[in-house]
């Protein structure tokens, strides 16, 4: 009997080479959305760190042009702040999208997998036939020519 080939081979290296890819696509959004929190709460804490400031020189006299400054810069920090919570929304969003993506690849990957063992299964079991079939064939012929 000849050799084990599976018919589609090629269609399981193209699922495994999408799962591959989806892969990488999940790895760089997860690395996008963790660099755009990472953005976030530098904006936040650089917030903060001017609130306390602001709070520090409130004890000393302090001149409307200083007041003036701080109220425009967080007016401005305020406005970069809802841009990057969108950007962190957008990146999440992607990732989300990365991963169900990466979801189905795995899942048709596997399905061509589960028919590839399925098929050197059966190979192996005809394998078994055709050697108890021999077995058999030889066993009868030993049986007739000692009789």
């Amino acid at each position: 009997m000849k050799s084990f080939k599976f018919r589609l081979e090629a269609l399981l290296k193209f699922r495994k080479m999408q799962e591959e890819q989806a892969q990488i696509s999940f790895w760089q959004a997860t690395n996008q959305f963790r660099i755009e929190k990472e953005e976030l709460a530098k904006l936040e804490e650089n917030v903060l760190e001017n609130m306390n400031l602001l709070r520090n020189f409130q004890q000393n006299l302090l001149s409307i042009e200083t007041f003036k400054s701080f109220h425009h810069y967080f007016d401005k920090m305020k406005k970069e702040i809802q841009q990057q919570n969108e950007s962190v929304k957008r990146a999440d969003e992607y990732r989300q999208e990365c991963l169900k993506n990466l979801e189905e690849a795995v899942k048709s990957h596997k399905v061509v997998e589960k028919f590839r063992e399925k098929k050197i299964q059966d190979y192996q079991a005809e394998l078994l036939k055709e050697e108890q079939k021999i077995l058999d064939e030889i066993g009868l012929q030993l049986y007739v020519r000692e009789k």
